[in-house]
Protein backbone atom coordinates (compact mmCIF):
# COMPACT_ATOMS: atom_id res chain seq x y z
CA UNK A 1 0.00 0.00 0.00
CA UNK A 2 2.89 2.36 0.91
CA UNK A 3 4.48 1.84 -2.52
CA UNK A 4 1.25 2.79 -4.26
CA UNK A 5 0.98 6.05 -2.32
CA UNK A 6 4.59 6.92 -3.15
CA UNK A 7 3.94 6.30 -6.84
CA UNK A 8 0.80 8.45 -6.74
CA UNK A 9 2.77 11.23 -5.05
CA UNK A 10 5.43 11.18 -7.78
CA UNK A 11 2.72 11.17 -10.46
CA UNK A 12 0.94 14.16 -8.89
CA UNK A 13 4.23 16.04 -8.58
CA UNK A 14 5.01 15.41 -12.25
CA UNK A 15 1.54 16.60 -13.25
CA UNK A 16 2.04 19.82 -11.31
CA UNK A 17 5.40 20.46 -13.01
CA UNK A 18 3.89 19.84 -16.44
CA UNK A 19 1.01 22.20 -15.70
CA UNK A 20 3.45 24.91 -14.61
CA UNK A 21 5.38 24.61 -17.87
CA UNK A 22 2.18 24.94 -19.88
CA UNK A 23 1.32 28.36 -18.42
CA UNK A 24 2.34 30.86 -21.10
CA UNK A 25 2.38 34.62 -21.47
CA UNK A 26 -0.17 35.85 -24.00
CA UNK A 27 0.20 38.87 -26.29
CA UNK A 28 -2.35 40.78 -28.33
CA UNK A 29 -0.60 42.94 -30.95
CA UNK A 30 -2.88 45.09 -33.10
CA UNK A 31 -1.04 46.72 -35.99
CA UNK A 32 -1.83 49.55 -38.37
CA UNK A 33 -0.15 47.69 -41.24
CA UNK A 34 -1.93 44.63 -42.55
CA UNK A 35 1.15 42.66 -43.64
CA UNK A 36 4.64 43.84 -42.65
CA UNK A 37 4.14 44.34 -38.93
CA UNK A 38 1.94 41.30 -38.18
CA UNK A 39 4.23 39.06 -40.26
CA UNK A 40 7.27 40.40 -38.43
CA UNK A 41 5.88 39.76 -34.96
CA UNK A 42 4.51 36.34 -35.90
CA UNK A 43 8.05 35.36 -36.94
CA UNK A 44 9.31 35.44 -33.33
CA UNK A 45 9.98 31.84 -32.32
CA UNK A 46 7.97 31.81 -29.11
CA UNK A 47 8.29 28.89 -26.71
CA UNK A 48 6.76 30.42 -23.59
CA UNK A 49 4.15 32.75 -25.05
CA UNK A 50 1.27 32.90 -27.50
CA UNK A 51 0.97 35.83 -29.89
CA UNK A 52 -2.11 37.11 -31.69
CA UNK A 53 -0.84 39.71 -34.17
CA UNK A 54 -3.39 41.28 -36.48
CA UNK A 55 -3.36 44.10 -39.02
CA UNK A 56 -6.33 46.44 -39.30
CA UNK A 57 -5.56 49.01 -42.05
CA UNK A 58 -6.53 51.73 -39.57
CA UNK A 59 -4.52 54.51 -37.99
CA UNK A 60 -4.07 56.51 -34.78
CA UNK A 61 -7.22 56.73 -32.63
CA UNK A 62 -9.28 54.55 -34.99
CA UNK A 63 -6.73 51.76 -34.62
CA UNK A 64 -6.65 52.09 -30.84
CA UNK A 65 -10.46 51.97 -30.63
CA UNK A 66 -10.46 48.85 -32.80
CA UNK A 67 -7.76 47.26 -30.64
CA UNK A 68 -9.84 47.88 -27.53
CA UNK A 69 -12.89 46.27 -29.15
CA UNK A 70 -10.81 43.23 -30.21
CA UNK A 71 -9.52 42.76 -26.69
CA UNK A 72 -12.97 43.19 -25.14
CA UNK A 73 -14.60 40.82 -27.63
CA UNK A 74 -11.96 38.17 -26.90
CA UNK A 75 -12.45 38.71 -23.19
CA UNK A 76 -16.13 37.85 -23.57
CA UNK A 77 -15.00 34.59 -25.18
CA UNK A 78 -12.86 33.90 -22.09
CA UNK A 79 -9.61 34.72 -23.91
CA UNK A 80 -7.54 37.19 -21.94
CA UNK A 81 -4.09 38.66 -22.62
CA UNK A 82 -1.18 39.39 -20.32
CA UNK A 83 0.08 42.14 -22.60
CA UNK A 84 -1.85 44.21 -25.16
CA UNK A 85 0.01 46.36 -27.69
CA UNK A 86 -0.86 48.68 -30.55
CA UNK A 87 1.64 49.29 -33.35
CA UNK A 88 1.22 52.39 -35.52
CA UNK A 89 3.10 55.15 -37.34
CA UNK A 90 3.16 58.91 -37.37
CA UNK A 91 3.23 59.11 -41.19
CA UNK A 92 1.58 62.42 -42.19
CA UNK A 93 -1.15 62.29 -39.57
CA UNK A 94 -1.66 65.42 -37.46
CA UNK A 95 0.48 65.60 -34.33
CA UNK A 96 -2.64 65.92 -32.18
CA UNK A 97 -4.10 62.66 -33.56
CA UNK A 98 -0.86 60.75 -33.06
CA UNK A 99 -0.33 61.90 -29.48
CA UNK A 100 -4.00 61.38 -28.60
CA UNK A 101 -3.81 57.81 -29.89
CA UNK A 102 -0.87 57.08 -27.58
CA UNK A 103 -2.73 58.57 -24.61
CA UNK A 104 -5.95 56.69 -25.42
CA UNK A 105 -4.07 53.39 -25.71
CA UNK A 106 -2.26 53.81 -22.41
CA UNK A 107 -5.45 54.84 -20.58
CA UNK A 108 -7.06 51.61 -21.77
CA UNK A 109 -4.27 49.27 -20.70
CA UNK A 110 -2.42 49.05 -24.00
CA UNK A 111 1.28 49.55 -24.52
CA UNK A 112 2.37 51.42 -27.63
CA UNK A 113 5.02 50.52 -30.21
CA UNK A 114 4.97 53.65 -32.34
CA UNK A 115 7.31 54.87 -35.06
CA UNK A 116 7.93 58.40 -36.20
CA UNK A 117 7.77 58.33 -39.17
CA UNK A 118 7.17 54.65 -40.02
CA UNK A 119 7.80 51.08 -38.86
CA UNK A 120 10.69 50.58 -41.29
CA UNK A 121 12.73 53.03 -39.24
CA UNK A 122 13.05 50.15 -36.76
CA UNK A 123 14.58 48.03 -39.52
CA UNK A 124 17.05 50.79 -40.40
CA UNK A 125 18.28 50.94 -36.81
CA UNK A 126 19.63 47.41 -37.21
CA UNK A 127 22.30 48.87 -39.48
CA UNK A 128 23.06 52.37 -38.19
CA UNK A 129 22.19 54.92 -35.54
CA UNK A 130 20.04 57.24 -37.63
CA UNK A 131 19.12 60.51 -35.93
CA UNK A 132 17.03 63.47 -36.97
CA UNK A 133 14.51 63.96 -39.75
CA UNK A 134 14.42 61.08 -42.22
CA UNK A 135 11.46 60.89 -44.57
CA UNK A 136 9.79 57.50 -44.86
CA UNK A 137 9.92 57.71 -48.67
CA UNK A 138 13.64 57.02 -48.33
CA UNK A 139 13.26 53.91 -46.19
CA UNK A 140 12.70 51.31 -48.92
CA UNK A 141 15.75 52.30 -50.99
CA UNK A 142 17.93 52.48 -47.90
CA UNK A 143 16.79 49.06 -46.69
CA UNK A 144 17.27 47.50 -50.12
CA UNK A 145 20.84 48.73 -50.20
CA UNK A 146 21.66 47.84 -46.61
CA UNK A 147 19.99 44.41 -46.52
CA UNK A 148 21.01 43.32 -50.00
CA UNK A 149 17.46 42.39 -51.05
CA UNK A 150 14.76 44.57 -52.64
CA UNK A 151 12.53 45.85 -49.87
CA UNK A 152 8.88 44.90 -50.27
CA UNK A 153 5.56 45.21 -48.46
CA UNK A 154 4.24 41.95 -49.87
CA UNK A 155 2.79 39.23 -47.68
CA UNK A 156 5.44 37.35 -45.72
CA UNK A 157 8.21 39.90 -46.23
CA UNK A 158 8.03 41.00 -42.59
CA UNK A 159 9.07 37.46 -41.60
CA UNK A 160 11.91 37.57 -44.13
CA UNK A 161 13.16 40.79 -42.54
CA UNK A 162 12.92 39.29 -39.05
CA UNK A 163 15.14 36.37 -40.02
CA UNK A 164 17.54 38.46 -42.08
CA UNK A 165 18.04 41.06 -39.35
CA UNK A 166 17.93 38.81 -36.28
CA UNK A 167 21.71 38.79 -35.81
CA UNK A 168 21.63 42.61 -35.70
CA UNK A 169 18.65 42.91 -33.37
CA UNK A 170 20.59 43.65 -30.18
CA UNK A 171 22.29 46.57 -31.93
CA UNK A 172 18.92 47.86 -33.15
CA UNK A 173 17.61 47.81 -29.58
CA UNK A 174 20.63 49.82 -28.40
CA UNK A 175 20.20 52.31 -31.23
CA UNK A 176 16.46 52.73 -30.64
CA UNK A 177 17.04 53.23 -26.91
CA UNK A 178 19.76 55.79 -27.56
CA UNK A 179 17.61 57.76 -30.01
CA UNK A 180 14.61 57.74 -27.68
CA UNK A 181 16.70 58.91 -24.72
CA UNK A 182 18.02 61.76 -26.86
CA UNK A 183 14.75 63.05 -28.35
CA UNK A 184 12.04 62.05 -25.87
CA UNK A 185 10.51 65.18 -24.35
CA UNK A 186 6.89 64.11 -23.94
CA UNK A 187 5.74 64.97 -27.46
CA UNK A 188 6.22 61.83 -29.62
CA UNK A 189 4.63 63.39 -32.72
CA UNK A 190 7.43 65.97 -32.89
CA UNK A 191 10.26 63.55 -32.09
CA UNK A 192 11.44 62.53 -35.56
CA UNK A 193 13.06 60.11 -35.97
CA UNK A 194 12.14 57.77 -33.10
CA UNK A 195 10.45 54.48 -32.28
CA UNK A 196 9.34 52.39 -29.33
CA UNK A 197 9.10 49.13 -31.30
CA UNK A 198 12.18 47.90 -29.44
CA UNK A 199 10.16 47.86 -26.19
CA UNK A 200 7.77 45.31 -27.68
CA UNK A 201 10.67 43.34 -29.16
CA UNK A 202 12.34 43.17 -25.75
CA UNK A 203 9.13 41.86 -24.17
CA UNK A 204 8.72 39.16 -26.83
CA UNK A 205 12.35 38.12 -26.47
CA UNK A 206 11.73 37.23 -22.83
CA UNK A 207 9.55 34.32 -23.97
CA UNK A 208 11.57 32.88 -26.84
Amino acid sequence: MGKTKKKDHRSASLTRRQSTREVKQSFLIVCEGVRTEPDYFKAFRMTAATVKAVGQAMNTTSLVSKAISIRDADQKKKRTYDQCWVVFDKDDFPAKDFNEAITLAEKNGFKVAYSNQAFEYWFLLHFNLYKGALHRNSYADMLSRLSGIPYSKTEGFGAIMYNRLLHLQSQAIKNASAVLADVSHGNPAMEESSTTVHLLVEELNKFI
